[in-house]
């Protein structure tokens, strides 16, 4: 019965199979940001390396020197082929399980070879489609680069972390990989890729300009299809109508003086497809609350509330009318009257991109905006009319 028992507990030992495929952790490195670029028929691949042991920060300590950032370059006449050519030199076990954000160059979209970077990265089951997803105008390596303050690694930078800047400062949404995919894939809708840019002359340490990483506005990709690239100085009106909109900064002005600022929280919108004479029709309502910041004028509180409405109406048709020129429906009209009527959606629709909007495309705005904290500030008492 003994040797029963003794059979009975060896006999999983025998069967079960050893960890052959083990690696150990110090024996790898890992890519956290990747880089791509195409020119003249050639892939280049950048890889980002950081030493995770740098990236945790213990609370009362202060790091003596900055943590050191790897960046590694390899090229071939295919995506794959350029991976390999990185794995040459890599020295140890390249892994991509870390990866959190990916940079795609504005040659890459423009040569019209997004799809098949996708495609190729999909193959490699280590990389997550929840990595954040970026465009540059600068060299890649140069991004890849760039650190944060206090010595602090590159995982606290807006190009792993871009959501909590923008919950502060809500202008330009960050694009997952997995959002991007799904959108591109949408006929009647639009897809943009944020675009990174490095600022120079903004933060110093020690006297010494620091180079630190900025939104500096979008490239417009879809199906396939580059359209443009848009400043961020003309997306001022795309906050408005996002749903992910947390918190935005509203300066008030008259005659080129500041009036006030507000900041707005949360925005809710509305839009109403219509069509007429075989041409799209919206009607937008956007419903804001705010507080005020700043107030450098005797005003009345209906007064700055007209002259909110007034602003943001101006911010949203500014940019309307700058992506139109450039045949960008900015704001995804047509995708509602696609929702809404996908027949008369269908019928109106042309071109590749199934572009429906004209200059007369966007109609009403009607703004609510509600003033719910006016902070210590006290606005000038109204003037009732005497009947």
């Amino acid at each position: 019965m003994k040797t029963y028992k003794y059979i009975v507990v060896l006999l999983p030992l025998i069967i079960l199979t050893g960890c052959w495929s083990k690696y150990e952790v110090q024996n790898m490195n890992y890519t956290t940001a990747v880089g791509i670029d195409y020119a003249e028929g050639q892939y280049t691949i950048y890889s980002q390396l950081l030493d995770f042991s740098t990236v945790a920060k213990l609370e009362g300590q202060q790091k003596a020197e900055q943590p050191p950032v790897w960046v590694g370059k390899g090229q071939g006449s295919s995506f794959t082929e350029a991976a390999n050519d990185l794995y040459s030199t890599s020295q140890q076990r390249l892994n991509w399980g870390q990866v959190s954000a990916i940079l795609f160059s504005e040659r890459l979209m423009k040569e019209r070879k997004v799809g098949e970077v996708l495609e190729l990265i999909n193959r490699y089951r280590e990389i997550r489609y929840l990595a954040w997803l970026f465009s540059t105008r600068d060299p890649l390596d140069e991004i890849l680069m760039a650190t944060s303050f206090f010595r602090l690694s590159p995982k606290a930078s807006i190009l792993h972390n871009p959501e909590q800047n923008y919950r502060q400062h809500s202008i330009l949404a960050p694009i997952r990989l997995q959002q991007f995919v799904l959108d591109s894939n949408e006929k009647a809708k639009s897809s943009y890729i944020p675009e990174l840019s490095i600022r120079k002359d903004q933060w110093k340490e020690n006297q010494k300009p620091r180079e630190l990483l900025r939104f500096s506005g979008i490239q417009v990709y879809d199906q396939e299809h580059y359209y443009a690239r848009m400043d961020i100085q003309d997306l001022s009106g795309l906050p408005w109508l996002n749903k992910h909109t947390i918190r935005l900064p509203l300066d008030l002005f008259s005659d080129k003086k500041l009036i006030a600022v507000l900041v707005a929280e949360k925005p809710k919108y509305d839009i109403t497809p219509s069509v007429k004479y075989d041409k799209a029709y919206f009607d937008i309502s956007v419903s804001v609350k705010a507080g005020v910041n700043e107030l450098h004028a005797d005003v009345t509180e209906q007064e700055l509330t007209q002259m909110a409405q007034k602003e943001i109406e101006r911010q949203i048709r500014k940019t309307f009318q700058t992506a139109l020129e450039k045949n960008i429906d900015i704001y995804n009209l047509g995708e509602s009257l696609f929702r809404k009527n996908p027949h008369e959606w269908k019928r109106i629709a042309s071109g590749k991109q199934h572009f429906v909007l004209n200059e007369d495309s966007l109609q009403a705005i009607s703004i609510n905006m509600d003033i719910v904290y006016p902070g210590r500030y006290k606005f000038k008492k109204e003037i009732l009319a005497v009947p």
